[in-house]
């Protein structure tokens, strides 16, 4: 379990900044994606590309711990 857990952490800093910082405020932070383009003062479309993107990578750099 901890060797998945650090895969995880490994493919997030992986990710580009502005990917990886949409995924941590949605996540660890539990924002919306509303809220983070506000706090960012990032258009809505470009949160939501960014956390699409990011999500597809992290599922593709793990998709070997899905089974």
């Amino acid at each position: 379990m901890q060797q998945c857990a650090e895969r995880v952490r490994e493919a997030l800093a992986a990710l580009p900044d502005a990917e990886r910082q949409v995924l941590e405020l949605a996540y660890y932070k539990g924002l919306s994606q509303a809220e983070i383009a506000a706090d960012l003062d990032t258009p809505l479309g470009t949160v939501k590309s960014r956390s699409r993107r990011g999500l597809m990578t992290l599922k593709r750099a793990l998709e070997d711990l899905t089974g």
